[in-house]
């Protein structure tokens, strides 16, 4: 296990852009907008010999809550203590605005109650020998020898906190063990960040995107399969701002589970958090492995569901339709429900459609038998399909059923082979082959899908016409 660093500190004073730096990474979002980071965001980082795991955490306003109160801050600060109890060392930020403020002392007293190792970080300080020199005694009042002045953003300082970590680290944890008995789940938390080979750290994982609109039950989902709350969740719409990264095993194989922001109506979107974190969740659709969509079978399809679809279509995406809740519809009405609800998708033939309760669990056991094999057919199976197969199920689909005649001519498909894999596209080579209807072409498609077995990945048909080489003489 490698040490924990924890970050906290009151919104806006530099937590996330630190936690960018430290891990070389974009993962923590980061505004002037106050208050955009909610759920604990894990990373590693290097810290001069040593390996570390650093937790970004939302910014706090005091350390009293009561979580039972549907509050947006009251998770957020239980969220922060679970991430102060993990920590071997906690990083207290501060600027020179917050620096009086009667919320630090309590923190402080917090702090020091649990024995912990303690720097205090002044950050947004660009001229650091000045503010040394000028203001150092100011912060002494908090009784805390590890002082330190930084500039996250320009990196100022950075290698004397690095410096002052690295030495705390190398006299506290012998063989970079931390004296803690530290839970090892919180290994299991981590993203990998650039500065980590995979293949080293064994961190080689299927990353699986949970995608909808606000409030569906993403969140929710997440939290069953970790078996206990690390996400917040409440009835509030948009409670999750950023994408965060959480490394699983189920039934021995290796996932990272992203939970994202809602995506909604633009016209709907009246502040700049919600923009920026819905920005990240299109940048996540264009990057996962497999997408995982959740609908809200009370709220049926919207516009903005058949938005993300299309979206995530237009992407070659490997997909999975999820409709969450299902625990709430009765079962006289259960036919009805998925029939409608599958008539609005029809435009979706390749993926699975599976009907779960994220909060008891239902479905999730043959949920995860479709993302097994769709990463199966997304990833390596595509890749082996021989050309010759390929002929073969042409001229099988061609002999059961017949292309149409075009005035009286007929239409040959004669030859088939993989154009790309990503999405996967066929190309048909034959005589007149672009002429054939539309029905045929959603035939072909149809056979090939069904023979090849494929699931939940795009498939697309590109039909070329053979050129007669001696037609112009």
């Amino acid at each position: 296990m490698f040490p924990i660093i924890t970050l906290i500190g009151q919104k806006n004073v530099g937590k996330s852009t630190l936690f960018n730096r430290l891990t070389h990474t974009h993962d923590a979002l980061i505004s002037n907008y106050p208050g955009l980071t909610r759920d604990r965001q894990y990373g590693y980082f290097q810290c001069k010999q040593f390996k570390s795991i650093i937790i970004d955490t939302g910014g706090i306003d005091g350390l009293h809550y009561n979580i039972k109160t549907e509050n947006i801050q009251n998770y957020i600060t239980h969220q922060t203590i679970s991430a102060i109890k993990e920590a071997d060392i906690v990083l207290f930020l501060m600027d020179r605005q917050s620096i009086g403020t009667s919320v630090n002392y309590d923190i402080i007293n917090f702090l020091k109650k649990l024995k912990k190792p303690i720097f205090i970080v002044i950050n947004k300080i660009d001229d650091i020998p000045y503010h040394t020199n000028n203001i150092v005694w100011d912060y002494y009042s908090f009784d805390i020898k590890n002082i330190i002045f930084i500039s996250a953003i320009h990196g100022n300082g950075i290698n004397n906190l690095l410096k002052n970590i690295s030495l705390l680290i190398s006299k506290n944890y012998k063989n970079n063990t931390p004296k803690t008995n530290l839970n090892e789940t919180i290994h299991t938390n981590c993203v990998n960040s650039s500065s980590y080979d995979n293949k080293k750290n064994n961190l080689t994982s299927t990353t699986l995107a949970v995608i909808g609109r606000p409030n569906s039950g993403k969140s929710t989902f997440i939290n069953y399969i970790l078996g206990k709350n690390r996400m917040i969740t409440c009835n509030t719409p948009g409670t999750t701002r950023n994408c965060i990264h959480i490394p699983i095993i189920y039934n021995k194989q290796k996932y990272t589970l992203i939970d994202t922001a809602g995506v909604r109506k633009r016209k709907k979107i009246d502040n700049v958090a919600e923009k920026i974190s819905i920005s990240k969740t299109h940048q996540i659709i264009k990057t996962a492995h497999i997408l995982l969509f959740m609908g809200d079978v009370d709220l049926g399809i919207s516009d903005q569901d058949l938005y993300l679809l299309r979206f995530i279509v237009n992407n070659g995406k490997a997909l999975i339709i999820i409709f969450n809740k299902w625990d709430k519809i009765s079962p006289d009405l259960r036919q009805k429900t998925k029939k409608n609800l599958c008539e609005k998708i029809n435009f979706i033939n390749f993926a699975k459609i599976h009907f779960i309760s994220a909060l008891h669990g239902n479905g999730i056991k043959k949920l995860f038998q479709s993302i097994k094999k769709t990463h199966l057919h997304s990833s390596s199976f595509t890749k082996t399909i021989s050309t010759t197969r390929l002929i073969n199920i042409l001229y099988e689909a061609v002999s059961k059923s017949p292309p149409p005649l075009l005035y009286g001519k007929k239409i040959k498909p004669k030859y088939v082979h993989v154009g790309k894999h990503n999405p996967l596209t066929l190309i048909i080579h034959g005589n007149h082959v672009s002429k054939l209807p539309n029905s045929y072409k959603r035939y072909l498609k149809k056979y090939f899908y069904r023979t090849l077995d494929i699931t939940g990945i795009l498939l697309n048909i590109q039909f070329k016409d053979t050129v007669n080489p001696f037609i112009n003489k």
